[in-house]
């Protein structure tokens, strides 16, 4: 090697020890020299460190073996052979000092020759890192050796606060007890005093014992009490001043007490000097020492006598009211046994009640259909007259008088349950946004043949613009036509009848004034009252049941609205005003759904097969004369057996079905139809004198396409017909109920 390529060899050695003070740890040192010789030292093949804590990683080869010599320090002693550093090419420094050995340097050599000049300078740097081990080593010593005299010397100052602290509360606390002693004994001094005191001026016998629960010391106010010496006192003589029945029971209590040292607490009757037995409460309590010893017995013997008389009284006053609570209670149970009597009768009668209402329902609508029932013919029979054309205008007269008077005894039986389904809960509004002035219209056209007839002049004050409410259309309109016809029946022939509608507020305000006989005070707060009616001709001409006012208050405060009644008397006129809540302005109007029967002359009906079912024959067959004078062919049959016999024969594409047959009901003859493939497709209308919701609820899970109240519209009717012509023939029900 030349001469400067050994001297930057040097120069870097030389840099190593330099280097090692600034770092952190020993696996860093070991790391950096190893790193360092391997580098810069020529002819070393490798090099690692056996520290005391580490091994150097990852070393080239392995470890030599060191067994067998006085410096394998590292070799297990089980594991034998000889020691690799025997052989020339490997070597170990020791990294010792003066006070101890850390651990060894060892490399193998590739070049002896090359490796050789730089070995005395290995063996320094070996030095040079046991002397930097040991600064650390003695710099890490003084660290935890001042540390640990700090900690000791933050431990004694606490030490020396807590025992200062300690011994300050224990000053005070010494402190307070010598206090507390001087008022113990202060107190203890009074005590004695206050009871020495007590002892003579107490009415109560104080008596004192040996812990053998003898009487040693002289007892003044057991002796002024029995009359007892001294001496028959003394020991157990106090004894022999109790009654003889009580002697043994407190004996034994008191020899009890004295041998558990428990409290002694008994009662017993004492002689007393004027010869009278006494009631007596004794308690004692032991005097105990330090040691748990008893010292003495201290005890009062108290005059329970009074005591004892009232409990005596207070136990018969118990005694007697028991009596007399078992008197009430046995009041009582007769009492609620009637009272339960009572609630079960009234139970029964509910039930009756419930039973009679159920009954009266059940006949409403038996009424309504057997009065319906004979309506039917008479207004059919009075269509097929009017067919004919006849000119002759009394006869004109005549059916248009039957006609209106079947259709007035109708709208009567309408009321009637509608009276009644209102009054029960049961009616159910439809609300949807209505236009009130086609509500009005409507309303309008449905009352003029009455009006008309009466020679009433009519005014309508309507404003152009529409007013949206929210209701059930058909009701609503029901409330103006019975507003209405109720101002045309009660006033005279030409008068003046006024419908008005006004905005106000958030409200619509609907006025029918009318010129009529008026109201009477004494009626006017009961005019909406049910069956209310006045006694006047003129109203009992006009006929009704006072039915038309009561539906109108309740089917308007069911749309949330009211309505009042105003008259100036008798004679004057009458005026009534519904109001009722508008939709607010700004919400977009929405046209009801209202039903308007289109002119019965417009539709052309094309001729159908229909079968008429009804057991009430004429009913039946004018119903069928009507249908075929409008070009229908047309089969009457009278009970639901035989309608679903020629049903499959005849093959109807409408049925025309009764609910109230004498074999099957019109319900279950629907429900047969609908599974018939001749009649699954055909329309089914019921034609009955059933009309409770119920009943149109039934009519159309059975399969009904619509439920028509008797005595029918034969215009109703035709518009109905003519919308079969558009309906496939096996087409399903439609299920809608009219």
């Amino acid at each position: 090697m030349t001469a400067h390529c050994k001297v930057e060899v040097l120069g870097k050695l030389f840099v190593i020890p330099g280097t090692l003070c600034v770092l952190p740890d020993h696996q860093s040192i070991v790391d950096f020299v190893n790193r360092a010789l391997n580098q810069i030292v020529p002819g070393l093949a490798a090099v690692y460190f056996c520290l005391d804590d580490i091994v150097s990683a990852n070393p080239p080869e392995p470890a030599p073996a060191n067994s067998g010599c006085a410096t394998c320090w590292d070799r297990p002693p089980h594991v034998a052979g000889p020691c690799s550093m025997d052989q020339a090419s490997k070597r170990r420094l020791p990294l010792r000092t003066a006070s101890k050995l850390y651990g060894f340097l060892s490399y193998s050599i590739q070049d002896l020759d090359e490796f050789l000049p730089y070995e005395p300078y290995i063996a320094n740097l070996a030095n040079v890192i046991a002397t930097e081990l040991e600064r650390r080593s003695l710099e890490l010593t003084r660290r935890t050796v001042q540390d640990r005299l700090h900690q000791v010397l933050h431990d004694l100052e606490s030490e020396v606060a807590d025992r200062t602290a300690e011994l300050a509360r224990r000053n005070a606390e010494l402190e307070q007890e010598i206090q507390s002693r001087n008022s113990l004994e202060k107190a203890l001094r009074l005590s004695e005093e206050r009871y020495r005191s007590l002892t003579i001026a107490t009415t109560q016998i104080v008596w004192t014992a040996n812990p053998l629960g003898e009487i040693i010391e002289d007892i003044p106010s057991w002796r002024a009490f029995t009359g007892q010496n001294e001496e028959a006192v003394n020991g157990h003589g106090w004894i022999n001043a109790l009654h003889p029945e009580d002697r043994l029971d407190a004996m034994t209590s008191w020899q009890q007490a004295v041998a558990t040292s428990s409290t002694y607490n008994t009662e017993y009757r004492l002689y007393r000097h004027d010869g009278e037995y006494r009631h007596v409460a004794d308690h004692g309590v032991p005097v105990l020492e330090a040691d748990g010893t008893i010292r003495e017995w201290v005890g009062t013997c108290t005059d329970i006598t009074e005591r004892k008389l009232a409990e005596e009284a207070r136990q018969k006053s118990h005694e007697e009211l028991e009596i007399h609570v078992q008197m009430r209670t046995s009041e009582l149970a007769r009492t609620n046994e009637a009272l339960s009597n009572e609630i079960a009768e009234r139970k029964r009668m509910e039930q009756d009640l419930r039973e009679k209402d159920r009954h009266k329902d059940e006949f409403l609508a038996m009424l309504s259909h057997e009065l319906r029932n004979p309506l039917a013919p008479i207004l059919h029979a009075l269509q097929v007259l009017k067919k004919h054309g006849h000119p002759d205008p009394a006869l004109v007269w005549g059916h248009t008088l039957i006609e209106r008077q079947v259709t007035h005894i109708a709208l009567l039986l309408d009321d009637l349950l509608d009276v009644a389904r209102i009054i029960q809960g049961k009616i159910r509004l439809k609300m949807e946004r209505c236009d009130l002035a086609k509500i009005i219209t409507h309303a309008v056209e449905g009352c003029l043949p009455l009006i008309e007839a009466r020679k009433h002049h009519l005014v309508l004050s309507v404003p152009d613009e529409p007013q949206w409410l929210e209701g059930d259309a058909t009701r609503l309109e029901q409330i103006i036509t019975n507003l209405l016809n109720n101002a045309a029946k009660y006033t005279e022939e030409g008068g003046k009848i006024t419908l008005s509608t006004m905005r106000a507020g958030s409200y619509a305000l609907i006025r029918v004034e009318d010129t009529g006989v008026g109201i009477s005070p004494g009626l006017l707060g009961h005019v909406f009252d049910l069956f209310t009616q006045a006694d006047r001709s003129l109203a009992h001409s006009q006929g009704g049941l006072g039915l038309g006012l009561t539906l109108v208050r309740q089917l308007v405060e069911k749309h949330g609205g009211t309505v009042t009644a105003a008259s100036n008397g008798t004679g004057q006129g009458s005026s009534f005003t519904v109001q009722l809540p508008l939709l607010p302005a700004d919400q977009p109007a929405v046209e009801s759904i209202h039903v308007s029967l289109p002119n019965p002359a417009v539709p052309q009906l094309s001729a159908f097969r229909i079968m008429v079912v009804d057991d009430f024959v004429d009913a039946a067959e004018s119903l069928a004369m009507l249908l075929e004078m409008e070009g229908h062919e047309v089969r009457t049959v009278h009970c639901g057996m035989q309608a679903i016999e020629q049903a499959q024969v005849f093959r109807p594409r409408v049925v025309l079905l009764d609910i109230g047959l004498p074999d099957l009901n019109g319900y279950e003859v629907a429900i047969r139809l609908r599974e018939l493939p001749e009649t699954r497709g055909a329309m089914l209308i019921a034609l009955t004198g059933y009309g409770r919701t119920e009943d149109r609820n039934r009519s159309k899970s059975a399969g009904f396409d619509h439920h028509l109240l008797k005595p029918v519209n034969f215009d109703t009717l035709s518009v109905l017909l003519s919308s079969v012509q558009n309906r496939p023939v096996n087409a399903d029900s439609v299920e809608t109920i009219f």
